[in-house]
């Protein structure tokens, strides 16, 4: 459809500011006058301006909001924090510019200005959507259809009835899967995921309590922009770590109480702890111990997400797990098997096995922030 003849050669003014009124759908049809200068703008156009300039305003507190919260969650290296920082300076410049401008009425330089704005902000956005975003991974403990927790009775797979005094067990080495199958490692991702009473820590100098908690999430706050379509993680601390207790990372320590001499020839750490009592044949209770920790009992669990999720400073991922105590019976008893150590090899495989398959996901949430 042709233009109305008084747009016949319109000026850089006239021509944004119809394409603006033309998206908004308020310009009315213009007659056989020629284009008003831009000194008598009607009091409804510059109101599309003062609107338009709002609109970024608006845009801009909210990205500035988010460059605030990623400096501080993220901890990004000084020089991305000021090239951040800069572009917001340089926007809320370019539309207090705009606002001046808009008073002296040079319509054509708060175009101008709108114009460099918009573009600015896409530039921002662009570097948001490319920095790194967080991951929340909850793996929570249940035991079949029950939410698990100590001093309760289940009944196994098996027919025992157990109850727990303690559930401890390290997840490690996590890990997002990219569309190509290659892994991005998440750095010092060691982390101790237990259900505990208070207890005493066992070999130090002086004494040393650990509180009781239930703790089922990890939280990690560097995750490399992406899409990803899975997550890995590994039960048990690699034999890197697990050789040498001098090599620190992420939430391993030896105070942990998660440590044992009694691993064969060498001092390494315990990957799992479950302990409780079951009631034996003959009645009454007994307590079971099983415990794994050797290099081999090292497990990897590796789920895929219902779809791919994107991960960046403007997209958070959640990643919920259902993680079924009730596996861990489901070859083993403590009937016939009341203790496993570092003397029960086949029964720590097994039991490494079962806590590899303990885990399921929930839900993937990925919202905008």
């Amino acid at each position: 459809m042709p233009l109305p003849a008084c747009f016949s050669s319109p000026s850089r003014f006239a021509s944004s500011l119809l394409v603006a009124s033309l998206t908004l759908g308020v310009l009315a049809a213009c007659g056989d006058d020629a284009m008003p200068e831009p000194s008598a703008l009607s009091v409804e156009e510059r109101q599309q301006l003062e609107r338009q300039i709002t609109e970024l305003e608006a845009e801009v507190t909210r990205l500035q909001a988010q460059v605030s919260r990623q400096q501080q969650e993220q901890g990004q290296a000084e020089q991305e924090n000021a090239a951040l920082t800069t572009q917001v300076q340089t926007l809320q410049t370019q539309l207090a510019e705009a606002r001046a401008l808009l008073e002296s009425q040079d319509w054509d330089g708060v175009l101008l200005r709108l114009d460099e704005a918009r573009a600015e902000v896409e530039r921002l956005k662009a570097l948001l959507l490319a920095t790194q975003g967080s991951l929340s991974l909850v793996a929570r403990l249940v035991f079949g259809d029950r939410p698990f927790e100590l001093d309760q009775s289940f009944t196994t797979a098996g027919g025992d009835t157990v109850r727990f005094s303690e559930l401890r067990y390290w997840l490690t080495n996590v890990k997002l899967r990219k569309q190509d199958g290659s892994t991005v490692a998440l750095a010092d991702s060691y982390h101790l995921m237990d259900v505990l009473k208070e207890q005493p820590v066992e070999g130090t100098a002086s004494p040393t309590v650990l509180p009781a908690r239930r703790r089922e999430q990890v939280d990690v706050s560097s995750v490399p922009a992406g899409t990803y379509t899975g997550i890995e993680f590994s039960v048990g601390v690699d034999p890197t770590h697990n050789d040498d207790l001098s090599r620190q990372a992420g939430e391993l320590h030896v105070l942990s109480n998660m440590t044992s001499v009694s691993w064969m020839w060498f001092t390494s750490y315990i990957f799992t702890k479950t302990k409780g009592q079951y009631v034996p044949s003959a009645g009454g209770l007994a307590d079971f111990a099983w415990e794994t920790g050797t290099n081999p009992d090292y497990r990897t669990v590796s789920q895929t997400f219902p779809s791919p999720v994107t991960v960046n400073s403007q997209q958070q991922l959640t990643v919920r797990l259902r993680a079924d105590v009730a596996t861990l019976f489901s070859t083993l008893s403590p009937r016939t098997t009341a203790t496993i150590n570092a003397s029960n090899a086949g029964a720590r495989a097994t039991l490494s096995d079962a806590f590899q398959s303990m885990f399921s996901v929930e839900t993937v949430e990925n919202p905008d922030r």
